[in-house]
């Protein structure tokens, strides 16, 4: 049986289980829904005229189908969400680039007690256009984290986290292997019952199979809860200081931002709005001072139907040596129609525009999307 016939039945079978579903509840519940197994799947179909994300293009379709297990406890002092599942597509023409990819996660929290957090683990297989390489390439990603909060005294608690990532790419022809370990402590006062006000320090260290290390400090301060009039969310905004090693470039400097707020206009309307500013290294082991900022739209036509816009704006500059120069501006628009079909089936229609201006010919380029999908959860 071919892909696409697998799609098809896929499909096929998701709106056979949509029309006979039963009101939502977890496929699997025991000690009163203290423990909750989930199962959840997803067949999608779509066009993108650009898989490569380059200049010299390549449209292909794609088809994709998803089935996972998602697993939850609420017992006792510490809860856990676990899922696994697997992802596999296949593309029309670029046969080469077809995919089965694992991904694993698990979180156990703490909300109870004086300390309170998390502690994350996840592991995947990712296929993806790499905007900054400007190709298809198959990684491993890996990723664990704790975040702990502890309340000083009445107004003051103090938030610290570590964690680590591991990107390892199964080809390292024209891409680095980076490892990024980092830590941050912030200081939270509490300012009014709907604001507080924060100060931080958070520190990062990346690492690549190339020999090469960039330091990052960053000092920010900011507002997490109410921002200003209606609009709700954090803000934080500092310097940030990045030191290269092994690569022969200077110290770069430069502020530092991150916010993130939601206006509810009615119960049926809300936009979202999102700022970044920040230093990171890339797969091509270059350090990219990149400046973005999105604004996204939701309204509820009724209760099973509702529309999403959005759009976003981003310019990077590629420091150092490697770097030579380099700047990207891209700019992308959305729109989707979301549709529940029933308690456990629902369905998405995706429309995606994005345009890439760079200094570099190769990294020009543009591309649409169109995407089609049906998710199910029992």
């Amino acid at each position: 049986m071919g892909f696409s016939r697998i799609c098809r039945v896929g499909i096929a079978v998701l709106l056979s289980l949509g029309i006979t579903a039963l009101p939502v509840s977890a496929l699997v519940s025991i000690d009163a829904g203290k423990n909750q197994l989930f199962i959840n799947s997803s067949a999608s179909f779509g066009y993108d005229s650009n898989i490569f994300a380059n200049s010299a293009g390549g449209g292909d379709y794609i088809y994709s189908l998803s089935l996972g297990a998602n697993f939850l406890r609420h017992a006792g002092l510490i809860g856990l969400d676990a899922s696994v599942s697997v992802n596999s597509s296949q593309f029309g023409k670029n046969h080469g680039e077809d995919f089965q990819n694992p991904t694993f996660a698990a979180e156990f929290t703490k909300q109870t007690g004086r300390t309170t957090g998390s502690f994350t683990l996840s592991a995947a297989r990712q296929s993806r256009a790499d905007t900054a390489a400007n190709l298809r390439n198959e990684s491993w990603f890996y990723e664990a984290g704790l975040n702990l909060k502890y309340p000083v005294i009445e107004r003051y608690s103090l938030s610290g986290n570590v964690g680590y990532t591991l990107r390892d790419f199964t080809d390292n022809t024209s891409v680095v292997d980076l490892a990024t370990y980092s830590a941050g402590l912030d200081l939270f006062y509490v300012y009014t019952t709907d604001r507080d006000l924060l100060a931080g320090y958070h520190f990062t260290e990346s690492a690549t199979s190339a020999s090469t290390k960039n330091y990052d400090h960053s000092f920010t301060a900011g507002v997490p809860g109410r921002i200003i009039g209606p609009l709700q969310g954090t803000l934080r905004a500092g310097y940030e200081v990045n030191v290269p090693k092994g690569t022969g470039d200077k110290s770069y400097g430069s502020w530092t931002a991150n916010a993130s707020a939601v206006w509810n206009f009615t119960k049926r309307f809300n936009v979202t709005g999102q700022l970044s500013k920040s230093v990171s290294t890339t797969s091509t082991d270059t350090s990219v001072d990149a400046l973005s900022a999105s604004l996204d739209a939701q309204y509820a036509l009724n209760s099973k139907t509702s529309v999403n816009f959005g759009t976003g704006w981003s310019y990077s500059r590629f420091l150092g040596l490697l770097g030579a120069g380099r700047r990207d501006t891209s700019w992308n628009w959305s729109a989707t129609l979301n549709r529940t079909i029933n308690n456990h089936l629902k369905g998405s229609l995706t429309y995606v525009f994005f345009r890439n201006w760079s200094t570099f010919s190769f990294s020009d380029y543009d591309h649409t999307s169109v995407t089609l999908s049906l998710t199910s959860r029992f």
